[in-house]
């Protein structure tokens, strides 16, 4: 479960910042060019879309982890993991 929400996370914060970054690489753009709010609207755009593509591959990555069934030891390890104490 916890695993599920912590790439549930990841996925959010990997759209963001893709959104985020490349906005701002646009707005630098639009400064240096003087073409404003296009820079910044093509950046904002390009950043979404790679970062759905980032969800894409890890939503792909999750599947594949699924289907290659639990990973690890069954049973907990000794002096190792405390998240279920």
């Amino acid at each position: 479960m916890w695993r599920g929400l912590d790439h549930a996370h990841m996925m959010q914060l990997e759209l963001i910042v893709a959104v985020v970054l490349w906005g701002g690489v646009g707005w630098l753009v639009d400064r240096t060019l003087g073409s404003a709010p296009w820079g910044t609207v093509v950046g904002a755009l390009v950043g979404y879309a790679a970062g759905m593509y980032l969800v894409w591959l890890r939503s792909q990555r999750m599947d594949a982890e699924d289907a290659a069934g639990p990973a690890g030891p069954s049973g907990p390890v000794p002096g190792g993991d405390l998240r279920g104490a």
